[in-house]
């Protein structure tokens, strides 16, 4: 069967997007023909083929060009009809729209079954967007989402009339295996806040920089801060920057930041804290993988109430949405030695049960055989 993988984002940038189709490829080429659609090139996964269609690494950056995006989309139609797939899988917005416009103008086979993950929170879309979805849905066979709290809403906009399935993401191969040699040092003498993700005004950085002023301020206990941070652009990296100086000036607080990162190094990152906090605003995540990241290296997980994270960390009183009840609830895990221990265990098991390299790879293998 061969089956294409069309992606927004190069593989080699940084996004849940791209570590999930990179996760998609590597474990299922050995059962399908893989081939890989996205702009830019050179992501180099053995024996899966990719097309060398523009420089550029984005297709939003294309979509300023208008004469190179309708290059770009008559090429992915070639490549298409070329191969001549029994499966499409799109795992993001422009993607999917190219491939539902072109089968709907019939200029692919419409017999190819058109699959899209859709990695946005419904929440978030205007009401242009939204209305595109529905017009393009005409065209897509089953429509995936990696949370139950973001399906329930896109089921209820297409008054359930779309096949659907939930495939929860994985932390993929790397952090399968917990190694002991890391375990944490349960004496609760020492707070190591760690958050994560990439820089853009919906993550909502400040709210990370409440946190450890008030945290500071309520606790004598020794205080370290790390992070890691995506930076897209020049002016993210410079706001990034300006964060880290913040930090930096807040008394008594061992600060280390990092800029774009690898996956390898991420994975060290996380062993290193012992409390991982997404800040995001409500409504906002629709999945939230950093967290599950942070579960399999045995840590407490915090959120706001931020949409499917809620979901994924599958613990009310691990919700918050201030300075303070973030710095309340922390304090009381590191007051309370057997509930920290047990949360610690408790998350590591949820990531085996639930957000596990097979769980996920499983569940792909099953769609595509029975679509």
């Amino acid at each position: 069967m061969k089956i294409i993988i069309m992606c927004d984002n190069n593989l080699g940038t940084v996004g849940g997007e791209q570590e999930s189709s990179k996760i998609i490829l590597e474990n299922l080429k050995e059962k399908f023909q893989m081939y890989l659609i996205q702009p830019g090139h050179g992501t180099k996964i053995d024996k899966v083929k990719e097309f060398d269609l523009t420089k550029e690494t984005r297709i939003k950056h294309l979509i300023k060009k208008p004469i190179l995006f309708l290059k770009y989309i008559l090429k992915v139609r070639k490549i298409i009809n070329n191969l001549s797939p029994e499966i499409i899988h799109t795992q993001a917005q422009v993607s999917f729209f190219i491939v539902s416009l072109l089968k709907r103008l019939k200029l692919i086979d419409k017999k190819v079954k058109i699959i899209h993950t859709e990695r946005g929170l419904y929440l978030k879309y205007n009401f242009f967007f939204k209305n595109l979805f529905k017009i393009m849905f005409g065209s897509l066979d089953l429509l995936v989402t990696t949370t139950e709290f973001n399906m329930k809403y896109w089921r209820k906009f297409t008054k359930n009339k779309l096949k659907y399935k939930i495939i929860e993401n994985t932390a993929g191969p790397l952090f399968e295996i917990y190694e002991q040699q890391f375990e944490k040092n349960k004496d609760n003498e020492k707070i190591v806040l760690g958050f994560a993700g990439r820089y853009c005004d919906w993550k909502n950085w400040p709210l990370a920089i409440e946190i450890i002023n008030d945290l500071r301020k309520k606790t004598n206990k020794e205080l370290e801060v790390v992070m890691a941070v995506g930076c897209l652009d020049e002016k993210s990296h410079k706001d990034t920057l300006l964060m880290f100086n913040k930090i930096k000036e807040i008394p008594n607080v061992k600060f280390s930041g990092e800029i774009n990162i690898n996956l390898k190094e991420m994975n060290i990152l996380f062993y290193r804290i012992n409390t991982f906090i997404l800040t995001s605003n409500p409504n906002t995540e629709s999945f939230g993988r950093t967290l599950v990241e942070a579960m399999s290296r045995k840590n407490i997980v915090l959120t706001t109430d931020s949409g499917g994270s809620v979901e994924v960390v599958d613990n009310p009183k691990n919700i918050a949405n201030n300075a303070q009840d973030f710095s309340e609830k922390i304090l009381y895990y590191f007051s309370e030695k057997e509930i920290f221990d047990s949360q610690l265990n408790q998350n590591l098991e949820i990531v085996k049960r639930k957000y596990s390299l097979n769980n996920n790879v499983d569940k792909h293998e099953y769609l595509y055989n029975h679509i």
